[in-house]
């Protein structure tokens, strides 16, 4: 089990046999459940004409209790592994968690340390070891060593949706719009970091692409994904500088969850990876 974090799709959960807590999305005061009453288009373009105070949260307690019951209740179950976006984050690990103790079968509960495609490749490594007998410890080990191997980075648009979200301060963001500052976001420790702020997009798509470079060189990164907040236009040119430098990545092209696209803001895009894979 897992949370909608991780992006997955519904003919991949469904095929897979995965019960998704979706987490919600509201803008405009209205509630959305990620994946469930909009799709991840429809949200991002009504992030794009009004996303003034968007937010996000959680499911409720209960939510949990329900899902953790029934899986305890189904006999074709031994054991629960469950997933879950960065509890830097949100309170979903930690709700699982609390959620988990009511039921009698072994559970494992994993703090993904991160979302969005990094997220969602532990979930697939479990599906993999489960459809290959691999042993429950062996598949919750390798889960969490690809825990300490995950990277997303994000490159926000600019610094409204930001700053609306509470990520920074409206000082913080009238000085890097005054003074034209590109940042790229990623994550330490489960924490969202400020990684590199450089005064042209030129520059960050250099210092981009030189990191991604010596994580390919030195990580063994083998698989690559685009994660993008509603701007497809400019994949174009992002996959064309990577495949021209980096020409042996498997490159993929997704959508930025939208829990993660709703703070980072409209036309934000990212690149996720996880070291060794």
């Amino acid at each position: 089990m897992t949370d909608s974090a991780a992006g997955l799709s519904h003919e991949y959960i469904d095929q897979h046999d995965i019960r998704v807590l979706p987490m919600t999305v509201i803008i405009d005061g209205q509630a959305y459940r990620d994946g469930i009453d909009k799709t991840t288009e429809e949200v991002y373009e009504m992030l794009r004409e009004s996303g003034e105070g968007a937010k996000t949260s959680q499911p409720t307690a209960g939510e949990f209790i329900q899902v953790y019951e029934a899986l305890d209740n189904d006999e074709r179950y031994e054991a629960i592994i469950a997933v879950h976006a960065s509890s830097e984050l949100t309170g979903t690990y930690q709700s699982s968690i609390s959620a988990s103790e009511t039921v009698s079968k072994p559970v494992h509960v994993i703090d993904s340390k991160i979302g969005s495609y990094p997220m969602a490749k532990m979930i697939q490594s479990a599906v993999d070891g489960r459809n290959s007998d691999e042993s429950l410890v062996d598949i919750v080990q390798n889960i969490k060593d690809m825990t300490e191997a995950a990277q997303l980075y994000l490159l926000p648009q600019n610094f409204s949706q930001l700053r609306k979200s509470g990520r920074v301060s409206a000082s913080q963001s009238m000085l890097a719009s005054l003074l034209n500052i590109h940042i790229k976001l990623m994550f330490e420790d489960g924490k969202v970091i400020v990684g590199e702020k450089v005064r042209t997009r030129k520059k960050m798509i250099n210092a981009v692409m030189d990191r991604l470079e010596a994580h390919v060189r030195q990580d063994a990164v083998k698989t690559l994904s685009i994660v993008h907040a509603g701007n497809e236009s400019i994949i174009t040119d992002w996959k064309e500088r990577i495949e021209s430098r980096l020409s042996d990545i498997d490159l993929m092209v997704e959508p930025l969850v939208t829990v993660a696209g709703v703070h980072a803001g409209h036309g934000t895009i990212g690149f996720g990876f996880i070291k060794g894979h």
